[in-house]
């Protein structure tokens, strides 16, 4: 008879004891967090969060498991879009925008498999998160094409804006008898504010893809991770010794040459691919300077306290007018500059992910 699963359970005789008792209810923690990951969409605000039970599922369970579990919250989800119109004549099958969001939720689920997949020489987590949003670009390029001449989507799209300036004329109402009504009622308008989005998701969809898929992996496999750390396994990925090699840097000085032909000259539909690139290598190297300083307060043996204090700190000077923009730029030229200050790990250790 095998012993107990020690390679994945770790040493701990506890650990291998809870699972043992875990691997006999497979299917019930698969589920649990599957249905775990259908509550988080649809609870407004939690949809940037329903990725993290599935990984939690990938990182303990493995890729056969998470494609399980992302089979199943897809049948259910398109169950729930299209119950209604099946059982009911007084509904309708989901309209075109309807159609955008199961397709959206779709390629999230297989980004979220590309980036989990096994192969026999697997690279770095990094390169397979990039070869997602490559993919989910590939899948957009043909369907933004066919919606831009679309009436149906055009017209779903006013109707949408419509709503939106009616909503927020409604909230701005009370400073219309001042200045400030005058300066937001331009931009308040149907037509103004579905170019203000068309211009930032044509310049960023792929940028808050990755961020999205980037962030459900972090977040999953720590919390999984934890939890076997505890139970005696290693640790796995710390992001305190994340750092990219040099070569990235061309990819992020060729695209901010792109977007900054685009600001002073205009170059069409090129400037889109070049903003999303660049703003995909920008948080990459965001992320270097994150882990740039969580490695010197990992060194120096400061209090956790601290390190949530300077997170949001971070947050709050990011998110004002004054300090907004030098947050968002300083963190990531932090990480660029490790290229010639080597601020903490030798150049020649390799990069875990």
């Amino acid at each position: 008879m095998p012993g107990p699963p020690r390679a994945r359970a770790g040493s701990h005789a506890y650990g291998v004891a809870m699972y043992q008792r875990t691997s006999s209810g497979h299917y019930f923690e698969i589920l649990l967090f599957t249905f775990s990951s259908l509550l988080l969409y649809h609870t407004g605000v939690g949809f940037v969060l329903f990725l993290v039970p599935l990984q939690i599922v990938a990182t303990r369970r493995g890729i056969r498991s998470l494609a399980l579990a992302a089979g199943v919250f897809f049948a259910v989800f398109l169950l729930i879009r299209f119950w209604p119109a099946v059982f009911s004549k007084d509904h309708a099958l989901p309209d075109i925008l309807g159609a955008i969001e199961i397709g959206v939720a779709g390629v999230l689920l297989l980004g979220m498999i590309v980036v989990n997949f096994p192969l026999r020489r697997r690279p770095r987590t990094l390169v397979m998160l990039l070869a997602a949003t490559a993919l989910a670009g590939a899948a957009a390029l043909p369907a933004a094409v066919w919606l831009s001449g679309s009436p149906a989507f055009q017209q779903s799209m006013n109707l949408l804006f419509a709503d939106i300036s009616k909503t927020l004329s409604g909230v701005f109402a009370p400073a219309a008898e001042s200045g400030a009504g005058a300066y937001f009622a331009p931009m308040l308008q149907p037509a103004r504010l579905r170019q203000m989005a068309e211009a930032y998701l044509l310049r960023s969809l792929l940028a808050d893809y990755a961020i999205m898929l980037a962030f459900s992996w972090w977040a999953g496999q720590a919390a999984a991770s934890r939890a076997r750390t505890l139970m005696g396994a290693a640790p796995g990925f710390q992001l305190s010794r994340f750092r990219l090699e040099s070569g990235w840097l061309w990819p992020l000085i060729v695209s901010g040459a792109l977007v900054l032909a685009d600001l002073f000259l205009g170059i069409s539909v090129w400037a889109y691919a070049a903003w999303n690139i660049g703003l995909v290598l920008l948080f990459l190297f965001g992320l270097q300077g994150m882990a740039i300083v969580l490695f010197i307060f990992e060194k120096y043996k400061i209090p956790r306290l601290l390190w949530f204090l300077l997170v949001v700190g971070l947050v709050i000077l990011a998110a004002s007018p004054g300090a907004g923009l030098f947050v968002v730029l300083a963190i990531p030229v932090l990480g660029i500059s490790e290229n010639w200050i080597r601020y903490r790990i030798p150049r020649e250790t390799a990069p875990r992910e």
